[in-house]
């Protein structure tokens, strides 16, 4: 994908992106984790680096919040550790607490709404093998490596999401055309090496163009209803991409 065409920073090769390690504050390290038949997240015994001696068990929602695990317990012995993750997994049930992220929440909330409005009726894919597929192409089009597309397993607690370590994964209730748009949406402005909220306006661009690339959705409406959600649109990088020579992706 051309960096003049989107309007946008060169993309970077895809590989996992690393800080200098005097910058880096030492991260928690899962040594076991056990699944909560609940869907409540995952109960995980941690080797706190600082404190090798000491094995925390505590709670996190998914493998993406290894740095704000909930400490439940402690001991000093690993095995009594995982005896205790393993009771806890059969019933624990996290407290909702307060939300932190009220700003952006509020804003993914308004694309939300606005990206339902836009788009047509949602078409399910049969099999995680058509959501690759699909994947493959628009990463095609654009000139970029094809993100990796899984599907998640039962306790993931959150929703569909794209992460640069792992790719996307679609939560089984999310298995169609709309939300896999979603989260490569979020991939391809990864890839340009734009830096904003998740939810910003280089994403509702990309989202604008991949719908009408992929036939559910239309830009025009698109534009026209982003002001009635209160969602911007980064209209170079929309007028970019527009201008790469396209076709009708969706099979």
């Amino acid at each position: 994908m051309s960096s003049h065409a989107a309007g946008g920073c060169p993309p970077p090769t895809i590989q996992p992106r690393q800080a200098a390690t005097n910058q880096r504050k030492p991260r928690l390290k899962a040594s076991f984790s056990c699944v909560s038949p609940s869907g409540h997240g995952e109960i995980v015994v941690i080797e706190e680096p600082s404190l090798p001696h000491e094995y925390v068990v505590g709670w996190r929602r998914d493998r993406r919040c290894s740095r704000s695990i909930l400490r439940l317990s402690a001991y000093d012995d690993r095995q009594s550790a995982i005896s205790n993750a393993l009771s806890l997994s059969c019933g624990y049930v996290p407290s909702a607490g307060r939300k932190r992220n009220r700003t952006r929440d509020a804003a993914r909330s308004a694309v939300y709404l606005w990206e339902r409005e836009f788009t047509g009726p949602k078409h399910l894919y049969s099999s995680i093998k058509e959501a690759v597929a699909d994947a493959a192409v628009i990463s095609s089009h654009f000139g970029v490596s094809p993100v990796p597309v899984a599907l998640g397993n039962s306790r993931l607690a959150s929703g569909s999401y794209f992460i640069p370590s792992r790719g996307i994964v679609l939560a089984a209730s999310m298995l169609d055309r709309t939300s896999l748009i979603h989260e490569v949406a979020h991939y391809l402005v990864w890839r340009m090496g734009i830096v904003e909220p998740a939810h910003g306006p280089a994403f509702t661009a990309v989202l604008v163009v991949l719908h009408m690339l992929m036939n559910t959705g239309a830009a025009p409406e698109a534009q026209r209803l982003a002001s009635k959600y209160s969602v911007p649109i980064n209209y170079p990088l929309l007028d970019g991409l527009l201008a790469i020579p396209s076709r009708n992706l969706a099979a």
